[in-house]
C-alpha cells in the first residue's frame, strides 16, 4: 500500500472510529436489554408531568448560558475583541449542532467561523480547541469533586484524589509558568481565575443538566438525586470522550451498566425524553440560527469602548507623565486609555498592572477603567509602585493597600558632595579616579559589542536579570535611553542607563564588570547626576529599593521580606542612600487583601523573571461589549 493511501486510510479510521464505537455500545446495550418492553417505554414517557418536562427544558436553558460562557472566556483569553453576546450566540450554536452530529471539534470550528464573518478560520480552531480540552479538563474534576461529596461504589476511592492532584499540578503550573515554550513555539496558559470559572461554569453546566436528566424520570422511579449525579456526570464524560454523535451508545450503557437496581424502564424513558429535550431541541434551534446567519450574515460592528489599549510609542503622554514609562517598551506593557485619561498597564501571568501613577486625567477615574480591562484581560486587577496620592485614593475606595518601596529622588541642580552626609560618596568618588577610571555620556554610536561583554559578565555573576520594571540589555531598548559608559585604558567597565524626559530622569540598567574598581558605580551616577544638572533636568530619580521588611501582620511581613530579597533590597538601599536621596514611598493597591497577596505573589514571580513572562498586551484589542452587564472573573490567561 502506497503511503499516500495509508494516509487516507488513518485518517478515515480515525473519523470513523466514534461512529463505531458508539455502534459497538449500542449493540451492548441491545444485548442488555432484550428483555425490555418498549411499548412499556412509550407509555412511561407519556406520564411525564407537564411541570417536569417545563422544568427540564428550563434547566436546559440555563445549562447551555452556562456552557456558551466558555467562549467569552476564550475570547478573552487569545485578547480577540468580541462582543459578549455574539461570542455566547456563536459557542451556544457550534455546541447545539456539534453535540448532536459529533465530531464537535471539527463541526464547532466551522459553526464558530461562519457565525462570525471577521473571524478567521484559524481563530475559530483556536477557540474551538480551547473550550474543547478545558471542558473535558474541568468536567474530570467535576466528577472527581462530585465522587467526594457523593460517594459512589462506581469510582474507584484513588481515582478522585489523582484527578485532584493532576488539577493542582496544572494550577501550579499555570501560576509559574503561564506561559510554556517548546521548540520556539509558546503556548499561554489560562489564568488561575479564569480555570476557577471555567470549573464553576462546568458544573453548572453539567448540574443543570443532571437536573435536567432527573426531572423527565418517570413518576414511579425513585432514583434521588444525589444518586443519579455522580454516575450522570460518568456517563456524560463517556459520551464526549467517545466522540460518537450525540454520545448515542456510552451514555446509555454506562447508566444502565452503573444503575442496576433500578427499572431499566424508568431509566431508558428518562433518555429518550432527555435527548428530546437537551439534544434534538437545542440542535433544531442551533441549526436555524445557524442558517439564518449564512443567508444573512452579521454586520461586522463593535459597540463603543470606553477603554482600549495603545502601543506605549504611539500613545501621547503627558509632559509631567514618569520616564520610567518607558521600561514598557520591553515588557509587553501599552497605555491603557480611558474616558477621562489614560495609565500605563502591563500584564503578569495573573494580574493586569497599572504601573505608577496616571499618565493623564483624573486621578480617581483610573480604578474603574482597570477593573473593567483587568476583566476584559482574565486577570486581577492591581496598582503597582503608585505614589502616596493614588494610594490614598485607593483606600478609599475600599482597596487593600500595601507599602512595597521606596523610590530615590534627586535635585542635580542642588545636589553636592560636600558634608558629612556624602563622606562616603565622596571616599569612592575618589577610589574611582585613582583607579584612573574616566566617565562619558553616549553623544556617539554606542559601543554595543563591549557593552554585551559586560552586561553577559554582570549576569554571570548575578544571575538572570530581573524584569516586570527593570530593564534588561537590549540594543533597541538602550538605544532609546541616556547611557553613561566607564572606561579604563579605553576598556569598559561598565555603564548606566536612564530613562529620560524633558523634566526627570530615572535609572534604569545598571552594569559593571566583577574586577571594575571600587567606586565605578559611583562615579558613573554623580556623573549622570552632573549632566542633568547641566541640562537643567528638575528631578532624577534612582529607582525605586523594596521597603524594609517590616509590617504588621504576618503575611504583610512576609510579602516585604520576599520583595527585599527578591529586589536586591539591601544592596540596592546602600548604594542610593550614598547620594542622601529623598526617599519617596511607593505602593501596591488591589480590590481586596486576598488579592493584594496573590497579585503580590505574582508581582514576585514576575520580577524573578526565571519563568516565561505573560505575553504582551495586544494593542489591538479593546475591551468590548460595554452595553452588557458584567458577569464577573470569568475569563482566562493568555
Amino acid at each position: 500500500m502506497t503511503p499516500f493511501f495509508s494516509k487516507k486510510l488513518r485518517a478515515l479510521f480515525r473519523h470513523a472510529s466514534p461512529a463505531l464505537l458508539g455502534g459497538a455500545c449500542l449493540w451492548l446495550l441491545s444485548m442488555q436489554l432484550e428483555s425490555v418492553n418498549f411499548a412499556a417505554v412509550w407509555t412511561a414517557v407519556l406520564t411525564v408531568p407537564l411541570g417536569s418536562w417545563a422544568v427540564a427544558v428550563f434547566a436546559t436553558i440555563l445549562s447551555f448560558l452556562a456552557v456558551s460562557r466558555y467562549d467569552v472566556i476564550a475570547h478573552r483569553h487569545f485578547q480577540l475583541r468580541r462582543p459578549q453576546r455574539e461570542a455566547m450566540l456563536a459557542g451556544a450554536t457550534a455546541i447545539g449542532i456539534g453535540q448532536t452530529t459529533g465530531a464537535g471539534a471539527l463541526v464547532g470550528g466551522f459553526v464558530r467561523w461562519r457565525m462570525q464573518p471577521d473571524a478567521s478560520a484559524k481563530d475559530a480552531a483556536k477557540i474551538t480547541a480551547f473550550v474543547t480540552v478545558t471542558f473535558m479538563g474541568t468536567l474530570a474534576v467535576t466528577i472527581a469533586l462530585a465522587a467526594f461529596a457523593l460517594p459512589t461504589p462506581h469510582v474507584p476511592p484513588f481515582l478522585p484524589l489523582l484527578i485532584l492532584i493532576s488539577a493542582a499540578a496544572i494550577c501550579l503550573t499555570a501560576f509559574f509558568f503561564p506561559v510554556l515554550s517548546t521548540k520556539g513555539r509558546k503556548l499561554s496558559l489560562p489564568t488561575l481565575s479564569a480555570l476557577g470559572a471555567l470549573l464553576a461554569l462546568c458544573i453548572l453546566d453539567t448540574g443543570f443538566a443532571a437536573l435536567a436528566f432527573w426531572m423527565l424520570l418517570p413518576p414511579d422511579t425513585a432514583l434521588p438525586f444525589t444518586t443519579l449525579m455522580p454516575v450522570f456526570l460518568i456517563a456524560l464524560g463517556a459520551a464526549i470522550f467517545s466522540g460518537s454523535p450525540g454520545g448515542v451508545g456510552p451514555f446509555e450503557l454506562t447508566l444502565v451498566a452503573l444503575l442496576p437496581n433500578h427499572p431499566e424502564t424508568g431509566l431508558l424513558c428518562a433518555v429518550l425524553s432527555f435527548r428530546a429535550v437537551y439534544y434534538a431541541l437545542p440542535a433544531l434551534l442551533a441549526g436555524a440560527v445557524f442558517l439564518h446567519r449564512l443567508w444573512h450574515p452579521a454586520s461586522i460592528t463593535q459597540p463603543p469602548c470606553v477603554t482600549s489599549f495603545v502601543p506605549f510609542e504611539t500613545a501621547s503622554p503627558s509632559p509631567k507623565s514618569r520616564a520610567e514609562l518607558g521600561v514598557l517598551r520591553q515588557n509587553g506593557g501599552a497605555i491603557l486609555t480611558y474616558a477621562s485619561g489614560s495609565c500605563g498597564t502591563v500584564r503578569t501571568g495573573q494580574t493586569l498592572l497599572a504601573l505608577f501613577d496616571p499618565v493623564l486625567g483624573d486621578p480617581g477615574a483610573v480604578t474603574p477603567a482597570l477593573l473593567k480591562a483587568a476583566r476584559e484581560q482574565n486577570r486581577i486587577a492591581c496598582k503597582y509602585k503608585i505614589g502616596a496620592r493614588q494610594a490614598v485614593l485607593a483606600r478609599k475606595s475600599g482597596w487593600a493597600v500595601a507599602h512595597i518601596s521606596d523610590e530615590a529622588v534627586l535635585a542635580p541642580a542642588s545636589h553636592t558632595t560636600d558634608g558629612a552626609t556624602f563622606r562616603q560618596l565622596r571616599r569612592k568618588l575618589r577610589q574611582a579616579q585613582k583607579a584612573n577610571v574616566t566617565v562619558s555620556s553616549d553623544d556617539g554610536a554606542l559601543p554595543l559589542e563591549d557593552m554585551a561583554r559586560v552586561s553577559a559578565h554582570w549576569e554571570d555573576r548575578h544571575g538572570v536579570p530581573r524584569g516586570l520594571t527593570m530593564g534588561r540589555f537590549e540594543e533597541g531598548y538602550i538605544h532609546r535611553q541616556k547611557v553613561f559608559l566607564a572606561y579604563r585604558d579605553d576598556i569598559l567597565l561598565g555603564f548606566v542607563s536612564f530613562h529620560a524626559t524633558a523634566h526627570e530622569w530615572c535609572l534604569d540598567l545598571m552594569r559593571l564588570l566583577p574586577d571594575a574598581p571600587d567606586g565605578t558605580m559611583h562615579l558613573l551616577v554623580q556623573t549622570a547626576l552632573e549632566k542633568a544638572a547641566n541640562d537643567a533636568v528638575p528631578r532624577l530619580s534612582l529607582a525605586a529599593a523594596p521597603t524594609l521588611p517590616h509590617g504588621e501582620t504576618r503575611i504583610e511581613r512576609f510579602l516585604r521580606r520576599q520583595f527585599y530579597t527578591h529586589g536586591g533590597g539591601p544592596g540596592l538601599r546602600q548604594f542610593k542612600s550614598c547620594f542622601a536621596p529623598d526617599w519617596q514611598p511607593l505602593f501596591m493597591a488591589a480590590p481586596s487583601a486576598s488579592h493584594l497577596t496573590f497579585a503580590a505573589i505574582d508581582v514576585i514571580r514576575s520580577v524573578n523573571l526565571r519563568s516565561a513572562p505573560a505575553t504582551p498586551i495586544n494593542s489591538a484589542f479593546a475591551p468590548s461589549d460595554t452595553s452588557s452587564a458584567n458577569t464577573g472573573a470569568l475569563s482566562l490567561a493568555s
